[in-house]
């Protein structure tokens, strides 16, 4: 049985949504603030956690509970579900690793089906995980059993779904297609600009390590190229 939290401090909100998906079988935990909710992940982390933006008077709440758990976790899911709709928001919650931003209101159903996509994903993960495979190419190591990126011997800390673009990256010779990208991200309808935005700090990760990278190549009005050096 999976272990969803909610974190919204309204609380017929929180309740209805609680409530639907115990009936959908899964384990539930719900809190109305930040401080309930890391309280409880310090001693077990869900396995899915659907976050509000604002907690009473937190403007950033959910982003910081977020931070906590890609601390914590970089694989733990999260689900952003939230009033605030500007762009901004929704690229810098992307940033912290967010699988999804869901702007409110969202109907329940369409809420369940990016649960039940969601986990669906993550078991044919770890399927993958539990055969494994071992990715060399120059001084990239990419390990699909652990999700563990290393360039020149130098671990990166990468999201999951930074880990899925470099995975298709490198998987497509002749470079992968805005598409592509999108489908890997496995959210969706995605912009091309927000695809932008993650290999902007996928390359930044790479070069934090190595200064002269330049491995990840624009392929104008099509996407990128990796470029094995």
């Amino acid at each position: 049985m999976k272990t969803i939290a909610i974190v919204e401090d309204d609380p017929q909100q929180r309740a209805h949504y609680a409530q639907a998906l115990r009936e959908q079988g899964y384990r539930v935990q719900d809190f109305e603030d930040r401080e309930r909710a890391l309280h409880a992940f310090g001693r077990a982390l869900p396995d899915l956690a659907i976050l509000d933006i604002i907690l009473g008077q937190e403007i950033g709440g959910g982003f910081e509970i977020c931070r906590y758990l890609q601390e914590r976790d970089p694989r733990l899911p999260v689900i952003f579900l939230t009033s605030r709709g500007n762009e901004i928001d929704k690229i810098y919650g992307l940033q912290l690793g967010a699988w999804d931003y869901q702007t409110k209101p969202v109907t329940f159903e369409y809420l369940l089906a990016r649960i039940v996509s969601l986990f669906r994903i993550q078991d044919r993960k770890n399927r993958r995980a539990e055969r494994g495979e071992l990715r060399t190419l120059g001084k990239l190591e990419l390990d699909t059993a652990s999700m563990r990126v290393c360039w020149g011997g130098h671990a990166l800390e990468l999201t999951p779904t930074e880990f899925d673009l470099l995975n298709i990256l490198v998987e497509r010779a002749n470079g992968a297609s805005y598409d592509d990208l999108a489908d890997a991200t496995k959210q969706g309808v995605v912009e091309n600009n927000t695809i932008n935005t993650h290999i902007v700090h996928l390359r930044k990760k790479f070069k934090d390590v190595d200064p002269r990278f330049d491995c990840i190549r624009t392929k104008y009005g099509y996407g990128y190229h990796w470029v094995c050096r």
